[in-house]
């Protein structure tokens, strides 16, 4: 799917004109002129726009750096992104998930000073926050009582390496307790993860990737979607957990949210929560 995200040129305002969101939609993400002016008149705020390959303007967000959203403590140098949507026109198309995976590299690229990207998601609503996690948005919190109702604050690692086209899929011809997940990049495979269910848990054992493809970032975009990935068609599982005594391969593990398991004299055993 061809799309380019961009910054806001004069041109894009008379497609905003006719954007769409429904009303439950635009409690979470203001409508694109309403947010506009004051982005446009703020030197810490970008306004961009998603266009398609033919030119339609559908979607629009705000990139505000220095933000503090009410009731949590994050860093001065950051980038928050705020007001994002896709107008209702086109929603359903798969453009919210293009989007998505696109925005870490699109950030990256246009603000190479900042190390810290977050947003903030509708806790309700699970479809969206699952799509910011395959792009590698790690969950660190959630509000039961936000500003806007029940939320969840997502961030993102600017100094990581990340994969647009990377998805996982689940090889269905593994016998059980056995998992294999197929690393795929373009349709074509990239790798594998080879995993154990243990109980409630994905016991994870050994990740591979082609040569064509090491140093790429593709291992580590893999972690950062595992979550998702499993939640979504391993219904059994709870936790992902991973023993590793190599500290380049701890530092894989630990950027993608996995923690030590608190246990006495254990230093090598991680897990991280996959349905939360």
């Amino acid at each position: 799917m061809e799309i380019n995200i961009r910054k806001f040129t004069e041109a894009d305002r008379k497609h905003l004109e006719t954007y769409e969101l429904n009303e439950k939609q635009q409690v979470y993400s203001s409508m694109p002129l309403e947010v506009l002016d004051d982005a446009l008149a703020d030197k810490d705020r970008t306004a961009n726009v998603v266009v398609t390959g033919d030119g339609k303007v559908i979607g629009f967000f705000v990139l505000h750096k220095h933000y503090q959203h009410e009731g949590y403590d994050t860093q001065h140098e950051v980038v928050y992104v705020r007001s994002l949507s896709i107008n209702e026109k086109y929603q359903g198309n798969g453009y919210g998930t293009t989007v998505a995976k696109n925005l870490p590299v699109y950030v990256q690229e246009n603000f190479s000073a900042f190390d810290h990207l977050y947003l903030v998601v509708d806790g309700e609503n699970a479809g969206a926050w699952n799509l910011y996690e395959r792009a590698g948005f790690l969950h660190l919190a959630t509000k039961e009582e936000g500003p806007i109702g029940k939320e969840r604050l997502y961030y993102l690692d600017l100094n990581r390496n990340y994969v647009p086209n990377l998805r996982l899929e689940l090889d269905d011809s593994v016998d059980r307790p056995a998992v294999r997940i197929i690393l795929k990049m373009d349709d074509k495979e990239a790798g594998y993860i080879d995993a154990e269910i243990e109980g409630t848990a994905l016991d994870i054992k050994h990740i591979f990737v082609d040569e064509k493809h090491r140093g790429e970032g593709v291992a580590e975009s893999a972690m950062r979607q595992l979550a998702t990935s499993v939640r979504r068609k391993l219904d059994m599982v709870e936790t992902a957990t991973v023993t590793v005594k190599d500290p380049v391969y701890k530092n894989l593990f630990t950027a993608a949210g996995f923690v030590l398991v608190d246990s006495p004299g254990n230093t090598d055993r991680y897990a991280k929560l996959v349905r939360y």
